[in-house]
């Protein structure tokens, strides 16, 4: 099983929430309403980038470690 890392681009962040719904076990608030990661291995990855691709402001990155790899987003929306 690779090794995955999930981050939140605070700069993109405009604190819908839905990565929260989606990923309740990966994701809370912060003083400021934006998204953290709390629990990285809280989802598999399948949950993590259905989670991703929810983000209307593609603000969550899910990255292959071992590869390097950056699973979302996608280029065209890069981090």
């Amino acid at each position: 099983m690779a090794n995955i890392k999930v981050s939140v681009n605070l700069n993109k962040c405009v604190g819908s929430q839905l990565c929260m719904m989606f990923s309740p076990s990966v994701f809370d608030k912060d003083e400021n309403r934006q998204a953290r990661v709390y629990n990285p291995e809280g989802a598999d990855l399948t949950e993590l980038l259905g989670t991703a691709e929810q983000c209307p402001q593609c603000a969550i990155k899910v990255e292959n470690t071992d590869t390097g790899e950056v699973l979302f987003p996608p280029p065209e929306l890069a981090f």
